[in-house]
C-alpha cells in the first residue's frame, strides 16, 4: 500500500505530461509549426522508414546516453519518456487521421493561434512529468544540465538548445514553418512561466534515479 500512495500518484502525473507533450506535437504537425525537436525527428522520418514517434524514441535513447556521459541523474521517468512521448504522438496520430479532427492549417492566423496553443500543451506537459521528481525526459536533461552550469534561467538555455536543434532538423528536411518560430523563441518563456506559477524550481528539484526507485521498492520503509 505504501509503494501504491507513492508511485501512482506519480506515474498519474508523468503519463499526463507525456500525453500532454504528445497532444502538442499532433496540434503542432497540423499548423506547421512543428517543435524544434520534432522539426528534427520530423527531419529523420523524412529520411528513414520511421514514424515520427519512432525518431522521437532513437533520438531519447541517443540524448539518454549522452545524459549518462554528463553524470546527469537517470530515473525511470526518462525511461518511460523516451517511450511513451513517442508511442502517444503516433496514436494520437493516427486517431487524428482516421477521424480528421484537425485537418492541416493554411490560415496564418489559425497557425499561430494553434501554436501558442501547442507551446503551452507541451509546457504543462514538462511541468507535470517533471514534478514527478522520477527524473527529466531526455531532451530536458541537457536543458537542466544547462541551467545547472551555464549562468542563465532556464527559458534562455532551452532557447538556445532548441534554435540548434530546429536548425539540424530543417537542414535534412524537417518540416519548419513560421508557427515554428513561435516554439523558437516561445517555448523556453512558456517553460519558465509554467514553472513560476506553480512555484517548481528546477535547480533544487532532486529527481529520484533508478537505483533510488529500486532500493525503495526492495525495502519501502526507507521511502523519503
Amino acid at each position: 500500500m505504501v509503494l501504491l500512495r507513492r508511485y501512482i500518484p506519480k506515474l498519474l502525473r508523468m503519463m499526463l505530461g507525456f500525453a500532454l507533450i504528445a497532444l502538442g506535437v499532433v496540434i503542432a504537425k497540423q499548423a506547421f509549426c512543428l517543435t524544434p525537436w520534432n522539426v528534427l525527428n520530423d527531419g529523420l522520418a523524412h529520411t528513414f522508414p520511421i514514424t515520427i514517434g519512432q525518431a522521437n524514441i532513437v533520438v531519447g535513447v541517443v540524448i539518454l546516453l549522452i545524459g549518462i556521459l554528463l553524470r546527469e541523474t537517470i530515473g525511470i521517468g526518462m525511461i518511460l519518456n523516451i517511450c511513451f512521448v513517442g508511442v502517444f504522438t503516433d496514436f494520437f496520430m493516427a486517431l487524428n487521421n482516421t477521424w480528421g479532427v484537425l485537418p492541416r492549417i493554411e490560415s496564418v492566423p489559425l497557425q499561430l493561434a494553434l501554436g501558442v496553443l501547442s507551446v503551452v500543451s507541451n509546457a504543462l506537459g514538462i511541468y507535470f512529468y517533471m514534478s514527478a521528481r522520477m527524473g527529466t525526459g531526455p531532451r530536458d536533461t541537457i536543458m537542466v544540465h544547462m541551467t545547472k552550469t551555464l549562468p542563465f534561467p532556464v527559458g534562455v538555455c532551452r532557447l538556445a538548445l532548441e534554435a540548434v536543434v530546429c536548425l539540424i532538423g530543417w537542414l535534412i528536411g524537417g518540416e519548419v514553418g513560421l508557427g515554428s518560430l513561435i516554439f523558437v523563441f516561445c517555448n523556453g518563456p512558456m517553460i519558465q512561466l509554467v514553472f513560476r506559477v506553480f512555484r517548481f524550481d528546477v535547480k533544487a528539484v532532486k529527481n529520484e534515479s533508478v537505483l533510488d526507485t529500486l532500493h525503495i521498492l526492495a525495502d519501502p520503509t526507507h521511502a523519503p
